[in-house]
């Protein structure tokens, strides 16, 4: 055999996660024929402590080109009210937190809003998933052509590629650079997560005119910023079953490590709320002082363009994807979009360089996973740091008209 070729028993993509960069991927590569393996930390029936909703709308097109048509046809199904079908257009609304007054209008194409359970649930048919398997080590073949991952249950498994696409506290992205170089760097914001259910009335009163049925965001002058929107509507006809999502962002010293027990942090996003105008006002009022569903969280990215921050992937046996590459602050809503747009730039490497009997040079994949990782650090960095300069401009009164997701909208790199 050429020694510069893989043995065609190693000739798959071991994919570690399966989120949505994970899942994405695994179905380009199905479309390609390429053999891959999903593990996944979480066992499949494990109840999840958090789960959140997130927007995509300019890489939209590109995951409709990953997945099979039968699963985007019912896209829809995984929004958080699957019985408001998405505008061509879209408006995200900037409030005056203060007074109500509309400050101004994001426009964007397609803007989905997903559940993360829904999305997640909906790419994982089709894709054969090895649940509970967490990775705890990788090694490497001394002739440059495996790659193996090791699971803390002993098992193990080998392959061509393995990328890691284990979310933004990676546990793959630890193992290529080193613990203390791949946790995430705080930023001088926080927030609560707040969920709730309400009454009819309170429920059909945040959905009501002249507030957005969705979702609508506010900017304070105190200096904080307030999200309020749709988690989850599974019934239409009965506001009783919607759960809505709000939070409110706040100053908080990166370095400081809250204390506050999950009470007290509801508490202070009551206090917060006390500055806004309704729905906003109303919305934290109405939340329970005990409410179990609340979570704390410190906002934080990690800068793959940072030269402390470079990995070695091997010959291009290793590399990153989605929030395991390039986690970043929520308030762009850029998030799922870049990690999208990773799994379909990894996939086009991957199918560059697969051979149909199974093999494929040292050389050419070492190339081709090297241009991946050059486009997806500059565009993911970038992007990272514009994701902390708009966090900050939307807490500063002063420079809010000027922050980037006001000023041009939701688009790629704006």
């Amino acid at each position: 055999m050429d020694p510069n070729h893989h043995d065609s028993g190693h000739s798959k993509v071991l994919i570690i996660g399966a989120g949505c960069t994970g899942l994405a991927l695994a179905h380009g590569l199905n479309q390609a024929a390429i053999p891959h393996v999903v593990y996944e930390r979480d066992h499949q029936d494990a109840p999840r402590k958090r789960d959140w909703n997130m927007g995509l709308h300019w890489a939209a097109p590109t995951l409709q080109s990953l997945i099979p048509g039968s699963l985007f046809s019912r896209i829809q199904t995984a929004q958080v009210d699957p019985h408001t079908p998405t505008k061509d257009l879209e408006q995200l609304r900037f409030i005056n937190g203060k007074t109500g007054a509309i400050l101004g209008l994001a426009e964007t194409e397609k803007f989905y809003r997903f559940k993360r359970s829904k999305i997640r649930a909906l790419l994982t048919e089709g894709i054969q998933v090895q649940w509970g398997k967490s990775i705890s080590s990788i090694t490497y073949s001394d002739d440059g052509m495996a790659v193996t991952a090791h699971f803390a249950d002993g098992s193990q498994d080998t392959g061509s590629i393995l990328v890691g696409a284990d979310g933004p506290h990676s546990a793959t992205r630890g193992i290529l650079v080193g613990e203390e170089r791949a946790r995430c760097t705080p930023i001088d914001y926080a927030a609560t997560m707040c969920f709730n259910k309400l009454p009819r009335d309170k429920a059909r009163f945040l959905r009501s005119d002249p507030h957005h049925p969705l979702f609508q965001c506010a900017p304070n002058p105190v200096g904080t910023f307030a999200w309020l929107g749709l988690h989850d509507a599974p019934d239409p006809e009965d506001p009783e079953s919607w759960v809505f999502f709000h939070y409110i962002s706040f100053y908080e010293p990166r370095d400081s490590i809250s204390t506050k027990t999950p009470r007290e942090h509801i508490q202070h996003q009551k206090e917060l709320a006390k500055e806004y105008a309704d729905p906003f006002k109303s919305a934290f009022e109405w939340l329970a002082d005990d409410n179990t569903t609340a979570w704390y969280g410190k906002m934080q990215h990690w800068d793959p363009g940072d030269p402390d921050h470079g990995w070695d992937n091997r010959g291009g046996r290793a590399t990153l994807a989605g929030d395991a590459a390039h986690p970043m602050t929520f308030q762009r809503g850029q998030g799922l979009n870049h990690a999208i747009t990773d799994a379909s730039k990894l996939c086009a490497a991957i199918a560059g360089i697969w051979r149909h009997e199974g093999a494929m040079t040292i050389e050419a994949k070492a190339n081709a996973m090297k241009s991946y990782e050059d486009e997806m650090i500059k565009r993911g960095g970038e992007e990272v740091r514009l994701g902390e300069r708009n966090t900050q401009m939307l807490h500063d009164w002063d420079k809010v008209l000027q922050s980037p997701v006001l000023k041009k909208g939701l688009k790629q790199g704006v």
